[in-house]
Order: structure tokens, then C-alpha cells, then sequence
């Protein structure tokens, strides 16, 4: 663990090392361990400046973010105004449902206020029929499917190097340039 107390005296820093202390003694030649935690790759690089092919903890769940841009809210509507952005997670439902369905959530809020008829039928005091809700909702999916589609258009993993970063390991390294 990773602590540094104000009580204990310190000595002066030396350029290029790091220094961990503790508040129990220590056995001489005994390992001490220190805990990264669950931290995305861009923390770890920022803070200790490493990164991991494959940063998954034993749940298989991804430490690393991806910020979704969320469709601003239009006008003084009374939509839910969801985030600025969907912290989007690859692992279990727990974590990466919550994210995808706020995003679901903005893209329908964005869809209702560009419709016309859903916006119509909200100011008469109606509810919209199902065929303009399921407009409605074909829409915003639509809208969420391009907004996905746009973000991760620069991911071009294979589907084994995929794999192998899902399972642990390194992905396999792309053939070199052919010589000139």
C-alpha cells in the first residue's frame, strides 16, 4: 500500500526514484507489494508510466473508459438533460448497461425534441400514438448506433487480436511493413 504520513520523517528526493514507506516494520529482503487498483491505462501511464495490452480485472471487466459525446439538450425542454458524456466500459452488465442506456436515454431525448409530431402531441397535453413511438425510438437508436459507430471508427482490431486482449494475453503483433 502506497502511503506516505506526514508524521514520519522524510528524506530528501533523488531524481529518478521513488520512494515508498511504511508504517510497519519490516522484515530486511521481505517483498513489499504495492496495489495499482482498478485504474484504466491512461491513469496508470499518467501516474506510473506504464499501460497493459489486456487491463481487465478477474470479473472481466475493463478499467478502461471510452467518454460517448452525448447529443446536447435542445431548447428549455423539460427532457430528461442527461451528461455531457457515457463513460462507456467493456465487462459484465453491472458495468457497462448503466453507461449504454444513459447514452439511449440522451439520444431519445434528442430524437423527441427534433420530432415533430412527439413534440405536438407533449404540448396538446396527448400522448404520442405507438406508431410515433416507435418512430421515436427507431430514431434515437439510429442516432446512438452513427454517434457509436463514429467514436470507434479508428479500432481496427482483429478479430484474434480481440480475442486474445479479452482473454489476457498480448494480442498478436501486426506483420511489419513490407521492405522497401
Amino acid at each position: 500500500m502506497r502511503s506516505i504520513s506526514p508524521d514520519l520523517p522524510r528524506s530528501p528526493p533523488i531524481c529518478g526514484t521513488f520512494e515508498m514507506r511504511s508504517r510497519l516494520p519490516l522484515r530486511a529482503r521481505s517483498a513489499v507489494h504495492e496495489t495499482y487498483g482498478a485504474k484504466g491505462n491512461a491513469q496508470l501511464l499518467n501516474s506510473y508510466g506504464f499501460a497493459l495490452v489486456a487491463n481487465f480485472e478477474p470479473d472481466r471487466s475493463s478499467n478502461d473508459v471510452r467518454p460517448l459525446p452525448l447529443p446536447a439538450p435542445q431548447g428549455d425542454s423539460l427532457i430528461y438533460q442527461p451528461p455531457a458524456n457515457a463513460l462507456l466500459r467493456i465487462g459484465p452488465k453491472r458495468y457497462s448497461y448503466p453507461p449504454l442506456a444513459a447514452a439511449l436515454d440522451a439520444f431519445r431525448a434528442a430524437a423527441a425534441a427534433a420530432s415533430s409530431s412527439v413534440g405536438a402531441s407533449s404540448r396538446a397535453g396527448r400522448r404520442p400514438g405507438l406508431s410515433a413511438r416507435l418512430a421515436l425510438e427507431e430514431e434515437a437508436l439510429r442516432r446512438l448506433a452513427a454517434a457509436l459507430d463514429a467514436e470507434l471508427k479508428g479500432y481496427s482490431l482483429s478479430e484474434e487480436s480481440a480475442l486474445a486482449a479479452l482473454g489476457g494475453r498480448a494480442p498478436p503483433l501486426p506483420p511489419p511493413p513490407r521492405g522497401r
